[in-house]
């Protein structure tokens, strides 16, 4: 797969433009656990690790530019980090990191004319592995094409949803998640509410179908939303 089948967003931000490179990292930390009755040194897993690095460019410090977005959320929780793996799927796999914090800015000149910025994302919560349901433009109320997740869950799951424009502006506007067993009767799973640009987690709560979609129910005054969502399935 080529490097530029892969896409990073940050809350209401598709940051790909200002990134060469990401580092997706899963990390499991040992704890010695050896007893006096043991034949050889025992260890048990800990608490796992998840880290993004991502390597990318100073274009300046501009208002909502990746400089400013990534210094706004520098030791700050609260962001939601989504790499999107073989972006030229629309049902691509999708890794994110709800509640995460930047943890670096590492500023670089290794040639001339050209400044980089690099820096590393972490989170307090479980990353969560997903697929994406929809990425584009809604310019009016109704229903965009499922994704076949294989098989649903009755344990519910998580939808996130990075609403990158609004045109117009949105007054509770309405945005539904639904799922279906047979890709033809769909039912309302969860619904968000939202006015303004950002990153939103949705709790998905009880049995979800294997066909999920989104569906604009209301612009709320908007003329267009312009957004990314990602549904994972599972506790």
């Amino acid at each position: 797969m080529r490097g530029n089948q892969l896409a990073i967003w940050v809350d209401e931000f598709d940051f790909s433009t200002a990134t060469s490179q990401i580092d997706l990292t899963f990390e499991v930390g040992e704890g010695e656990r050896t007893s006096l009755a043991s034949d050889a040194q025992e260890y048990l897993p800990l608490l796992p690790k998840i880290t993004v690095q991502q390597n990318g460019y100073l274009e300046g410090i501009l208002p909502n530019g990746f400089a400013a977005e990534m210094e706004a959320r520098f030791a700050q929780r609260g962001a939601i980090v989504t790499v999107l793996v073989g972006r030229s799927d629309p049902a691509c796999i999708a890794y994110t990191l709800p509640d995460a914090a930047n943890l670096e800015m590492a500023f670089a000149a290794p040639a001339a004319n050209l400044t980089t910025l690099n820096g590393q994302w972490a989170t307090s919560a479980n990353a969560r592995r997903g697929r994406r349901i929809f990425t584009g433009t809604l310019t009016a109320a109704g229903e965009q094409p499922s994704v076949d997740f294989g098989a649903g869950t009755l344990t519910g799951g998580l939808a996130f949803l990075h609403i990158a424009t609004i045109t117009g502006g949105a007054t509770n506007a309405e945005l539904t998640i639904e799922s279906s067993t047979d890709n033809l009767t769909f039912v309302e799973e969860a619904t968000l509410t939202l006015s303004a640009t950002g990153g939103y987690t949705l709790p998905l709560d009880g049995a979800i179908s294997r066909y999920v979609r989104l569906t604009c129910a209301d612009l709320g005054g908007a003329t267009a939303i312009h957004c990314l969502a990602i549904v994972s399935l599972g506790a």
